[in-house]
């Protein structure tokens, strides 16, 4: 089962692009074995569902925006590449975690330590243009969706389940990594 879900705000423009993904993916229809989620209810939720139903996925995508100072509206498709983190930095983002944050940092972080993110689990980061309060993305930010919805209908497709986690990353748009 593969599960391709967003995480973000609602209503903070660019910030809100996991959600807007995860309507836009709702609108399609999808093999059997493809769930599409908004997590954006907070991690340790998250972490507690996959919890329920360990090896429920055998692949995942997750995608949200985030701030890593790349060139504003790159988009970032990439495994996800486990690293060892300290429990001070784990209890850091689960710190923040509790008192409301919602990002696909975080999710990765905290569903990582507590270990229910399969091997073969993909990010796609868009670095956010603008960040104020609104319901819409930005124009850049609109157009990144469909750039997703694009790479994750390839990534639905492709034979087999393994994967080389650490391998693989491209930029759509403008920008540097």
């Amino acid at each position: 089962m593969i599960l391709a879900a967003g995480v973000g705000y609602s209503d903070l423009r660019d910030l809100s692009f996991g959600p807007r993904l995860v309507e836009r993916l709702r609108v399609e229809a999808w093999p059997d074995d493809v769930e599409i989620q908004d997590l954006s209810y907070g991690p340790l939720a998250v972490v507690q569902w996959l919890q329920d139903e360990p090896g429920r996925f055998d692949r995942m995508v997750l995608a949200g925006a985030v701030e890593r100072g790349r060139t504003p509206g790159a988009l970032v498709t990439q495994a996800w590449v486990r690293r060892e983190r300290s429990p001070d930095e784990v209890q850091e983002r689960i710190a923040e975690a509790v008192t409301g944050v919602i990002g696909l940092e975080n999710l990765l972080v905290i569903a990582d330590w507590f270990g229910v993110l399969p091997v073969d689990t993909s990010v796609i980061e868009l670095e956010p243009v603008e960040l104020e309060w609104g319901e819409e993305l930005s124009p850049v930010g609109a157009e990144r969706i469909e750039a997703a919805v694009s790479w994750i209908r390839g990534h639905v497709a492709r034979e087999g389940h393994a994967r080389r986690n650490g391998h693989g990353i491209a930029v759509t748009g403008p920008g540097d990594l």
